[in-house]
């Protein structure tokens, strides 16, 4: 967690050479325009009221034990003076500011906050409070949340912080230190402390108490932590004879909002070696950092594993030991030093004994077994009998994001009410070795229409994180992030490209699109209904004649019943000689530069108004004869080239201005590829012509007796269906035509 920017290092480095400068140091009346100058910026976590806070390692959302932020600004000049009188914007988002508008001002100092040689002209502050169960945490796909600082346009800066939701995302804290086991009688030796959150983050700023009864610690009652969350300070013994012997620093912290503290404790041993009694036993202590990322991860790939022996006294041995760490079992590609050491033997320095260990491409916990070598010490073999620690001080997590699969569901659509549907759609995000990364990895979603198309009646919900549960599943999955599709009737049967992204360590964009990487999902047709209609279901061959010739049609009607429009629907049945295009307009089929002659369909290049299948402009590949009013002047301007045709509408003649007369396109229901499938109009009809042929009612008697014979023939019942080719696919209940031959002269 950073508490300054990288840039107001050296400001306060600045600031504590000038602070002795007379015209910086005392109050200025100058209200002089500010043409060019700059801000800095620092800030600090506080709890409690401003004018007597506790400096706190976070900002807390969580009700009843909120914290807040206050940031500090100072307005310069071009000449690096502190400007007074000059008025601040302090603004962000999730929140609430104790002031709209400060103005800079002289200020002593803001010992308060943590920074007791900060101060003199140009300072303005703000404390900011979040909202409840507010949670923006600061990583590496995240800025958290964000307080910018306005004068002017070009004045401007921000600060970027986390704000947690919840008390267990943080506490307790964590302070790992780090010192000498032994010390001589009078003598000093370094003494550091790291606080971390239970988040990972460092705590900047933060006054822990450090005491001890055998010595004196030299920050006393100034250890605040640094911009890296360490104390840096030297313990001191006491120097009296009865101070030999073990010894213990104590460090706590108490946490206001939580109303909890932390304490830990470490033992020094004062004097020389005879104080120290013989082998007795090894723990493992908790690793810092405890979690670690897979190799080229994006994050930490390394940690320390220590080994303390301590003897009967509890104190830490300082006669050399050698300790072995083993990795039991090995997650693949992980190793202690050196690439491919599984074990290490190690010696104690002053009862600690410190192997690095190295993450591989598996991500889990690390199991550690740490022994003392009884082959080659002496000091821990009295009983030969060997001192065993096992435990799980480190967790490898998967990386940051760098492969992302994306897919959709079209059998999950459901109904949502309103003329509306909405399918499961998910991604599956795995890090650089293709481990699931961590949960609440977010991905973003869109869907865009498939050019040349520039609408979709369609959206997907934009925001969803890995180990979400989806509405329509109910189920989460660790490294799958789901979502959903929503779009109206119109939209049945689209195709939409649909996109999942999210970041990498780098901040670099990892994408995908549904369909292996084509991005095409097929909006799904809840059934619904498709229907079957015929203008006739009975045909006498001997009345009606030769062949029969039927009008079948059609019908598609969603979930909530409206038509679905341009849907392909195909057409079948048995005993079906041909399939003929239902059109109203005359035509030649003469083909199109050869392509189509002869085929009984009508032929066109479905190339757009441009003529050119390179270019996906307006009506591109649409499987439609389009006609363009181009200029929008409401008349027809250009249409596809096609076969020659007689544009006189739906009956066929010339002048009466009917329906499609003079609409620069063939009107009709084409059959896709000269295949029997046909797109639906704007009602929901497809339509097509069906030709049945009178040999198949075979003979079944002649009669002799007649003059000529008479001839009698079975009847035959032809069964037809209206498939709808688009997910989910569905069939119409079969429609039957009885085709009959009455008796008559044989032929």
């Amino acid at each position: 967690m950073r508490y300054f920017k990288p840039t107001l290092l050296i400001v306060f480095s600045w600031l504590s050479i000038i602070s002795f400068s007379c015209d910086d140091r005392l109050p200025s009346s100058s209200v002089a325009a500010v043409e060019s100058g700059t801000l800095e910026l620092s800030y600090a976590f506080i709890s409690g009221e401003t004018t007597n806070p506790t400096i706190v390692g976070e900002v807390l959302s969580e009700q009843g034990k909120k914290t807040s932020i206050v940031v500090i600004a100072r307005l310069l000049d071009s000449d690096g003076n502190g400007v007074n009188d000059k008025s601040l914007q302090f603004s962000a988002q999730g929140g609430t500011f104790d002031t709209d508008d400060p103005s800079t001002k002289y200020v002593p100092n803001f010992k308060e906050f943590g920074f007791p040689d900060l101060g003199g002209n140009g300072f303005a502050y703000a404390r900011w409070t979040p909202n409840d169960q507010l949670d923006k945490i600061e990583s590496t796909t995240s800025s958290g949340a964000i307080i910018t600082v306005k004068y002017t346009d070009d004045i401007i800066d921000n600060v970027e912080f986390s704000v947690f939701k919840s008390v267990d995302q943080i506490w307790p804290y964590t302070m790992n230190i780090t010192a000498n086991s032994q010390v001589d009688l009078g003598a000093d030796s370094p003494f550091e402390v790291l606080l971390q959150n239970k988040y990972g983050h460092e705590l900047a700023n933060v006054m822990l108490n450090i005491q001890s009864d055998n010595g004196s610690i030299s920050c006393a009652d100034t250890c605040y932590t640094d911009v890296t969350g360490r104390i840096n300070t030297i313990f001191e013994s006491y120097s009296f004879s009865e101070n030999v012997g073990p010894g213990v620093v104590n460090t706590s912290f108490y946490h206001p909002s939580i109303g909890d503290s932390v304490n830990v404790s470490k033992q020094i041993v004062i004097g020389t070696e005879s104080a120290v009694g013989s082998c007795a036993y090894i723990e493992i202590p908790s690793s810092n950092p405890s979690e670690i990322v897979v190799k080229d991860g994006g994050g930490i790939e390394s940690t320390d594993i220590k080994a303390e022996v301590y003897d009967s006294n509890g104190n830490l041995l300082t006669s050399p030991v050698m300790v072995n760490f083993r990795l039991e079992p090995i997650l693949s590609g992980c190793y202690l030093n050196s690439p491919d050491q599984s074990t290490v033997n190690v010696e104690t320095v002053n009862g600690i004994a410190t192997v690095s260990l190295n993450s591989g491409t598996e991500p889990g916990p690390v199991r550690i077994i740490a022994t003392t070598n009884t082959i080659e010490t002496s000091i821990c073999d009295t009983l030969n009998d060997e001192l065993e620690s096992i435990t799980v001080p480190v967790i490898i997590a998967s990386g940051a994001p760098y492969h992302i699969e994306a897919e959709y569901d079209p059998n999950s659509t459901e109904a949502i009410g309103g003329g509306f549907y909405q399918t499961e759609c998910a991604a599956i995000v795995y890090d650089k070795w293709y481990n699931p990364v961590e949960d609440s990895t977010y991905v973003y979603w869109s869907i865009s229409p498939l050019p040349p198309d520039t609408l979709i009646d369609a959206f997907v919900e934009g925001v969803s994180y890995t180990n979400n549960e989806g509405i329509l599943s109910g189920t989460a999955t660790s490294g799958v992030a789901r979502s959903n599709i929503v779009y109206s009737t119109d939209a049945i049967g689209d195709i939409g490209q649909v996109r999942a992204l999210t970041f990498g360590a780098n901040g670099d964009s990892v994408a995908s699109f549904i369909n292996e990487d084509q991005g095409d999902a097929t909006l799904f047709f809840l059934p619904g209904q498709v229907s079957l209609l015929a203008d006739a279901t009975y045909w006498d061959f001997s009345l009606n004649g030769n062949p029969a010739l039927l009008q079948i049609s059609a019908l598609v009607i969603d979930f909530y019943g409206n038509p679905v429009v341009d849907a392909p629907v195909a057409f079948g049945g048995t005993g079906v000689n041909a399939w003929y295009e239902l059109g109203y307009e005359t035509y030649t089929d003469e083909g199109v530069l050869g392509a189509g002659a002869a085929d009984g369909c009508f032929s066109w290049r479905d190339y757009g108004a441009d003529d050119d299948p390179e270019t996906l402009d307006i009506g591109t590949f649409n499987s439609q004869h389009d006609s363009f009013d181009l200029d929008g002047d409401g008349l027809i301007d250009t249409a596809e080239v096609s076969e020659p045709f007689l544009d006189y509408g739906q009956d066929g003649i010339e002048g009466t201005f009917d329906v499609g007369e003079g609409n620069g396109y063939w009107d009709g229901y084409s059959m896709i590829n000269c295949e029997p499938v046909v797109r639906t109009d704007v009602d929901g009809y497809a339509r097509i012509i069906v030709e049945f042929d009178e040999a198949l009612c075979t003979l079944a008697n002649i009669d002799d007796s007649t003059n000529p014979a008479t001839c009698t023939y079975d009847d035959f019942t032809a069964s037809l269906s209206a498939t709808l080719l688009i997910p989910e696919i569905t069939t119409s209940d079969p429609l039957d035509i009885l085709l009959v031959r009455s008796p008559a002269a044989c032929p």
